[in-house]
């Protein structure tokens, strides 16, 4: 297959991409768009856009419900979206959907932070791009009333992008509540059982994966680099500073191809110490939540359930952290 074809791309001669089969972006909505809750009481979600670093032209889009209960202190949940470093923004229909669906369910305010994307700006662009987001939260949460419940969240590539923006976090101090790693993008030289069996997988076929790591590793980087494989990316980080992470959430679905490494993810996490809840055994595809909506609304249940259960937890848990 033409992987090029399939993701519906085209490379440029100046490095650029041509993205011909984007996603629709949607605007935000600051008046509010309603949310259907199950037949209980809707809530409006409203959205804005604020900018995070205007030198790399990155900005955070706003959700903020309003309804029944909605007046006390919110959680705060800093979301990166998916879409393999190259694909989509935080303003595409799917993922500005799937922030709208959580700010009204469980209620929370969502950060969605529309970082850069590669090959124009390759990684370790949205790693700086998740600490840029770090310092922005923690000004957004001190100029807001009260002290608010902070989660980091991230789907496919974001779930690695929320990890590093989870040790960025811990390093500088701020106290996180949850972390939320959604069907974690990594990958590596050497195949996994998963990754061989998933030449023509419906959702991320290998050649499109390939590419996909291709544009966005540093150029002459192979998929063993720290950005890409966890084993790596994990042997240079101390185990004292993966216990300062909170406890975590990760997803999978049992046809992902990068579920091998997910597991191996998690093996890492609990032998440094970290709580783990691992639900790897969902069903489907690669980001199969974005698709259909039965397994979209398992999948904002099993997020509103983490954050509600960790959103009270006490300031002993990471002791000597800075409160938002």
């Amino acid at each position: 297959m033409d992987p090029y074809k399939y993701l519906n791309i085209r490379f440029n001669p100046d490095g650029s991409l041509t993205r011909n089969g984007a996603a629709r972006l949607l605007p935000p909505a600051p008046a509010g768009e309603p949310v259907d809750r199950d037949g209980r009481a809707r809530r409006i979600v409203h959205s804005n856009d604020a900018p995070l670093n205007d030198a790399n032209g990155t900005t955070v889009r706003l959700f903020v419900p309003s309804g029944p209960g909605d007046s006390g202190r919110l959680p705060l949940v800093l979301y990166f979206h998916g879409g393999g470093y190259v694909l989509f923004r935080a303003a595409s229909e799917p993922f500005h959907n799937t922030c709208t669906a959580l700010a009204a369910t469980i209620p929370a305010v969502v950060a969605s932070v529309d970082y850069r994307l590669a090959p124009e700006h390759r990684l370790p662009a949205a790693f700086e791009d998740a600490a840029d987001a770090v310092r922005w939260v923690r000004s957004y949460a001190a100029g807001s009333p009260g002290c608010r419940p902070l989660f980091l969240m991230g789907s496919h590539a974001g779930a690695s992008i929320a990890f590093r923006a989870a040790l960025a976090a811990v390093d500088e101090g701020v106290e996180l509540r949850g972390l939320i790693l959604n069907q974690p993008h990594h990958g590596g030289v050497k195949r996994t059982a998963a990754e061989e069996s998933s030449v023509d997988d419906r959702v991320l076929p290998l050649p499109a994966n390939d590419l996909l790591w291709e544009l966005a590793l540093p150029l002459g980087a192979d998929r063993d680099h720290e950005y890409c494989n966890p084993e790596t990316m994990l042997a240079g980080v101390e185990a004292a500073r993966l216990r300062r992470l909170p406890p975590c959430l990760v997803l999978g679905r049992m046809k992902d191809p990068p579920r091998d490494r997910q597991r191996t993810l998690v093996e890492a996490l609990q032998k440094a110490g970290v709580t783990v809840e691992a639900k790897l055994d969902g069903a489907g595809y690669h980001a199969m939540e974005l698709f259909k909506e039965d397994r979209a609304a398992e999948f904002i249940a099993q997020v509103t359930d983490f954050v509600r259960r960790h959103a009270g937890a006490g300031s002993d848990v990471h002791a000597g952290r800075s409160r938002l």
